[in-house]
């Protein structure tokens, strides 16, 4: 089992990343915008949605299309939650061949027990996510399509990418570069039209670009939290923040948590970790936005 504590981006096939929690945590509204297999090694994960809730079980997954949101609770055993996700990339799931009786996946699907060579295949995809030398694309794809495979035999199959909501282009746009200011002019510019039909595409989907880019920075630094080990401080920097005690603020102000609950840290604790010096951030890969 690949063990990394980073996240790791392999073009053209997936992502992939390992998720430790300690402490129980209700965290509201996560987008997972694509398409992507959370598997629960260790305690138990609620996700909840339009009134219902999901339950995964350790040693059970779940397939989520993407475009989604959810409230999540990851439940820990005996003090520790353990999870990894895979992400596919669209061009793989564009590629495979969906039997007849399989239906798209709505908001998710649970898969209670993974069958041994699920887990195998499972394992398998993410090495190849992994570990591109040793791994030639041709097979890492087939790897991916093989846990498609799987998806399928248990009922479900990601549904064919759509055009995404001017939101969800906004959010990959600033996940490219979460330190950049990212004013209506520019914004609009990348996106080939007006500021006023920007303002007014966003408002007709009940948001605004202050709140996409504060949202895109907050999911980010919320993953790099689970699935890092990089301190608060760096995390900070890392989404655009030169003030760790701002960005503690603002962690609070939307998970209402202090980014070391994330880790079940104390609040002093916590606050030793904001206030240590910043080493110069590494790049860290920013394709989507998970919260496992």
């Amino acid at each position: 089992m690949l063990t990394d504590r980073r996240v790791i981006l392999r073009n053209g096939v997936g992502v992939i990343a390992r998720v430790l929690q300690r402490r129980e945590l209700l965290l509201t509204r996560i987008a997972v915008d694509q398409p992507t297999l959370m598997v629960v090694r260790r305690g138990l994960k609620l996700l909840r949605a339009a009134g219902t809730e999901t339950v995964i079980p350790a040693g059970g997954a779940a397939a989520i299309a993407g475009g989604e949101v959810f409230d999540v609770v990851n439940r820990p055993d005996n003090g520790v939650y353990a999870a990894d996700f895979l992400v596919i990339d669209q061009a793989v799931i564009a590629g495979f061949a969906v039997p007849d009786a399989v239906r798209p996946i709505a908001r998710a699907l649970t898969i209670p027990a993974m069958a041994p060579d699920f887990l195998e295949a499972y394992e398998r995809a993410r090495a190849a996510v992994a570990d591109p030398a040793a791994v030639p694309e041709t097979v890492a794809v087939q790897r991916m399509r093989e846990v498609l495979g799987w998806i399928a035999h248990h009922g479900g199959a990601f549904p064919p990418p759509v055009p995404p909501a001017i939101a969800q282009r906004i959010r990959a746009l600033v996940a490219g570069d979460l330190a950049a200011p990212w004013r209506a002019a520019e914004v609009a510019s990348q996106l080939a039209m007006s500021e006023a039909t920007l303002r007014r595409r966003l408002a007709a989907e009940g948001t605004s670009l202050t709140d996409l880019v504060t949202e895109t920075r907050m999911a980010h630094a919320l993953m790099l939290l689970q699935v890092t080990d990089q301190p608060v401080a760096t995390v900070a920097a890392l989404v655009g923040y030169d003030s760790p005690s701002r960005f503690a603020a603002r962690f609070r102000q939307r998970f209402g948590h202090p980014p070391g609950a994330i880790r079940d840290q104390t609040e002093s604790a916590a606050i030793r970790d904001q206030t240590e010096p910043v080493p110069a951030p590494t790049p860290t890969p920013a394709p989507t936005r998970l919260s496992a």
